[in-house]
């Protein structure tokens, strides 16, 4: 299992990032006007425009070649980070939300968008670190939470 994370993971990054580049850059005008309406990128949208579908493009690349999948893995999770903390701001912030999302993805509810991110997040950590998923850490964990649980437990009783 962890083996076929560290494996599949960046391949579905890659499908993910060359889907939404492609899709921002086949029709870079509107994108731009879209980001135009932030109230966060507004007068930078054009330079965004860009920036954003190029960047997916490079870390789609560093996902492809074997010394640089790691790389590739820790740029992945800081760009979907950043996307979403945008999209957690501008529901803060902005009243009429623009979406400047790729594809199929610009379909989604803000909500159901950071949802979105938010497994990508998880797929990410969880390529970078397989071992989260063993049993054994699991086990150690809860062992760990329970032990100071009860100390947190027996620690305000006995001060009665």
């Amino acid at each position: 299992m962890k083996r076929m994370l560290s494996v599949i993971v960046p391949y579905l990054f890659v499908f993910l990032f060359v889907y939404t580049a492609y899709a921002k850059l086949t029709d870079h005008a509107a994108f731009a006007s879209v980001l135009s309406k932030s109230v966060i990128i507004g007068a930078q949208a054009e330079a965004f425009a860009w920036l954003i579908p190029l960047s997916e493009l490079a870390i789609s690349l560093l996902l492809v070649i074997p010394k640089t999948v790691r790389a590739g893995l820790y740029a992945s999770l800081t760009l979907m980070l950043g996307f979403t903390a945008y999209l957690i701001i501008m529901i803060q912030v902005q009243q009429n939300l623009p979406c400047h999302c790729g594809g199929v993805i610009s379909r989604m509810t803000w909500g159901q968008h950071i949802g979105f991110n938010t497994g990508w997040i998880m797929l990410a950590v969880l390529a970078l670190k397989p071992g989260l998923l063993s049993i054994g850490t699991i086990k150690a964990r809860l062992y760990t939470f329970k032990h100071q649980f009860n100390h947190l437990f027996h620690s305000s009783n006995s001060a009665s």
